[in-house]
Order: C-alpha cells, then structure tokens, then sequence
C-alpha cells in the first residue's frame, strides 16, 4: 500500500492521507508497517518463518465499520497550503477510530484522511439500529493512578458521577516455533474494556458489583436499592449498571 502526504482543507485539515484504490484502509501508524502480510503488503522474514502465511486476527479499530460522526475539535490555529484554518466542528462525516496509535479516520469523496485523535474534544457516533454513542477525549480529565493512556472515554451515563468504558486493545505476537512447527503465525488482536467514573475532572477505575455502586451512592442509597430491585437490573450489566447511574443523577 502507497501512502502519500498532504494537508488539505475539507472543513477541518487532515494531516494524513492513504490511498483511496485500497478496500481496506489502515492508519499509517499502526502495526499494520511491521513486516507483516496484509492484503497487497508485501514483505520480508518475521521470528525467522515466511510471514506470506500471516494473519491478522481481529481489528486495530474501536468498531472497524464507519459511522456517522459529529466532531468537537480543541480550538486550534492551523496553516495549509490553502491558507489559514481554524478548527473548530464538523458534522455528518463518517469516521472511525483507530485504537492503535490513537488515530481518526475520516471517510471523504478524496479518500481515507488521518489526523491524531489528540486535536478531537468529543464527538458522537450515529448508526443505523443502535443508539448515539458519545465519547470525550481522556485529556479532559486528571488520572492519578495512570491507569489510561491517550485515547476517548465513551459516556454510558452523564452527570454529577460520570460512568466511563475505556477500550484498549490486547495484541497477541505469533509464537511460532519453525524448527518444532508449533505455535500460531497470526497476529491476534483483542479489545479490553474497563470501566472509570469521573466526578468533576478527576476520574478512578471502577469495579462493577453491589458493594462497589452502594458505597459510591451511600447518600441515596435506599433509593437506588429500590430502584435496582423494582426494575430488576444487574450491577454486573454495563447497560443496567449505566441506568443506576443516570437515575442516581437525577435524583
């Protein structure tokens, strides 16, 4: 795959772009550039095997499929060959987030564009059957414990307690062994969730399970039992546990 680089002006700069003629499109910093087969890469010796037979299992992408997305940019300055630029928001463009790397991948009538996600504030995602997803950039808050890197939080539920899903990605390297033909030649990637709530600008891991949310919601505690047993919802279910969390909010 040929990569070549521009600044260009489609309402917002993007800083990178990829050739249009490819099917599937990879951000030019992924791990997708280390000796690997993908597609019509063509390469060299990997672990000593011909890595011809290599796969990639899995997906360096938050959801490989495009959606509709609503972006908030940091307010930013920037010159282009067509002069100068600010960046501001962009509405109904199709996107998707690569996890590797931290890039954002805009779908335009010139092609695959790649800026870093560290210029984004927030957007929103918008696909057909599912409901609006909303993510903010993990800058926007202070992480003491360092348990997150770069990237964006998804907001499962809004308010005075925020509750967070942080995805990461898992790569798993071949392990072949040639000499004993053992082991697997793929590439294995897996995504991992975690989950974070925030109050204010300060945000903490968070454990599901009844005494982690009773002890977080002790000031209103026998109204969240009550709520929790009358709509017989599971503190362990990521969506059950984001509706305690929007009605705790409300009260």
């Amino acid at each position: 795959m040929k990569n070549s680089f521009c600044f260009i002006g489609f309402s917002v700069f993007f800083i990178w772009q990829t050739s249009a003629q490819q099917p599937i499109m990879q951000s030019t910093r992924d791990a997708l550039n280390q000796n690997l087969t993908v597609s019509q890469h063509n390469s060299s010796m990997l672990y000593g095997f011909d890595n011809r037979s290599t796969e990639i299992q899995g997906s360096f992408y938050l959801d490989p499929e495009w959606s509709t997305a609503t972006v908030r940019f940091y307010p930013r300055t920037i010159a282009t060959p067509k002069g100068t630029i600010k960046l501001d928001s962009i509405t109904d463009v199709q996107m998707r987030v690569v996890l590797k790397g931290n890039d954002v991948e805009f779908n335009t009538q010139e092609g695959i564009k790649v800026i870093s996600g560290s210029l984004i504030k927030s957007f929103t995602f918008e696909k057909q059957g599912f409901s609006v997803k909303h993510y903010v950039n993990t800058l926007e808050f202070k992480d003491e414990s360092d348990k997150i890197k770069s990237g964006f939080f998804e907001i499962l539920a809004d308010g005075k307690v925020k509750l967070l899903d942080y995805c990461t990605l898992k790569i798993h390297q071949p392990d072949y062994v040639e000499a004993f033909n053992v082991g697997s030649k793929d590439v294995k990637i897996n995504t991992e969730r975690q989950l974070f709530i925030a109050k204010g600008k300060d945000v903490v891991k968070f454990n599901t399970g009844r005494k982690s949310v009773y002890v977080l919601m002790a000031d209103k505690k026998p109204e969240i039992e009550k709520f929790v047993k009358d709509k017989g919802l599971s503190l362990k279910d990521r969506s059950d546990l984001a509706k305690v969390f929007q009605y705790y909010n409300n009260l």
